[in-house]
């Protein structure tokens, strides 16, 4: 187990799809690419920055199911520039407001 492995709070599994999220200053939403997500929390590839406690809208769907919640910004770490000079952005995220239903959904499919 690395380091990595070590600090996190619950299983996560590796995922590639889209979701969308309302960044603070935005009244539209915005696709984001995830990269995994655990029953607490997701992380995702964003081309701007955000900060730590920073409060994401999310909406997403995962097999199937529509999923309605937040996102606060535990962490954020700049990548390597892509092409065109864009510079992305590892954001982790822990979910907020999400119903027991939905979390316990989450539970089932990282286990």
């Amino acid at each position: 187990m690395d380091g990595q492995e070590a600090k996190r709070k619950a299983k996560r599994k590796d995922v590639r799809y889209e979701i969308k999220v309302r960044f603070p200053d935005q009244e539209n939403f915005t696709s984001l690419v995830v990269k995994d997500l655990s029953a607490t929390g997701i992380r995702v590839v964003a081309t701007r920055l955000v900060k730590s406690g920073d409060i994401l809208d999310i909406k997403m769907c995962v097999n199937g199911r529509d999923i309605q919640c937040q996102g606060k910004v535990a962490w954020s770490l700049l990548l390597s520039p892509c092409l065109g000079g864009i510079s992305p952005f590892d954001v982790g995220m822990e979910f907020s407001q999400m119903n027991q239903d939905d979390k316990e959904f989450l539970e089932r499919l990282v286990s």
